[in-house]
């Protein structure tokens, strides 16, 4: 299970997604140092998931699933974990939250430590949010992921 770790900042949904996926020895201030490494904006203007590039230096296996996928992480007990994204319209933003073996983990501030995927996405759609349509499966290094859920398109 994921310990979440909130927001400090308006804008630090990614630092704290990313650390929460990665787990130990992974932290906010390790991952908001590393991440200054990565470009976020591509020179014609549009954001850059940097953090894909992030997890494959750091020797995390990833790649992308569709988004009913999600359902399936609980039967990998935490060996696989998701980054799902999400754009908010009506504040022109994005988001991101991390997915374990018992729901969402989400970083925004107010959230709770974990609701079940169904319950988050239901809620999240009808205030108006678009998911992507994958998330990033990461398999998480500290362990070996039984099962085929990261057969898939990479990063």
């Amino acid at each position: 299970m994921i310990e979440r770790i909130p927001q400090r900042g308006k804008a630090d949904c990614a630092i704290c997604a990313i650390a929460m996926a990665m787990g130990f020895p992974y932290n906010y201030d390790r991952v908001l140092r590393n991440s200054q490494k990565y470009p976020k904006i591509l020179l014609n203007g549009k954001f850059y998931p940097w953090w894909e590039g992030y997890l494959c230096d750091e020797g995390f296996r990833v790649c992308y699933r569709p988004f009913s996928d999600l359902y399936q992480l609980p039967r990998f007990r935490g060996h696989v974990v998701g980054l799902l994204v999400m754009s908010i319209p009506r504040i022109q933003a994005g988001h991101i939250v991390c997915v374990d073996e018992i729901g969402i983990i989400d970083p925004a501030d107010g959230a709770q430590d974990h609701i079940g995927i169904d319950q988050y996405v239901r809620d999240r759609r009808a205030q108006g949010c678009i998911f992507d349509r994958e998330f990033l499966a990461v398999e998480r290094r500290e362990t070996h992921a039984p099962g085929k859920l990261l057969e898939g398109r990479y990063a």
